[in-house]
């Protein structure tokens, strides 16, 4: 049952990223080939700034162009720690 569950027992690892400038095809390839809907999207720094999911590419679908970067694409996260 859900509500007896960690997120830890669910979650994928480790946690698949891409640069902010990495090019959409290249992220999209990364979540077919791991079978993820989602990656975290990193600055050069490694630090979080956003994550591009299955989601934002089904919006974008009509529009695609292969030389769009991940930036374009990419939901803005707040991480807030408890």
């Amino acid at each position: 049952m859900v509500v007896d569950r960690r997120v830890a027992d669910v979650m994928t690892a480790p946690v698949r990223s891409v640069l902010a400038t990495t090019p959409l095809q290249e992220a999209v390839q990364q979540l077919s080939e791991h079978h993820i809907s989602a990656l975290a999207v990193v600055d050069a720094a490694g630090v979080l700034v956003g994550e591009l999911t299955e989601q934002d590419l089904m919006v974008r679908e009509g529009g695609f162009r292969s030389e769009e970067h991940t930036s374009e694409l990419q939901s803005r996260v707040d991480i807030s720690y408890a």
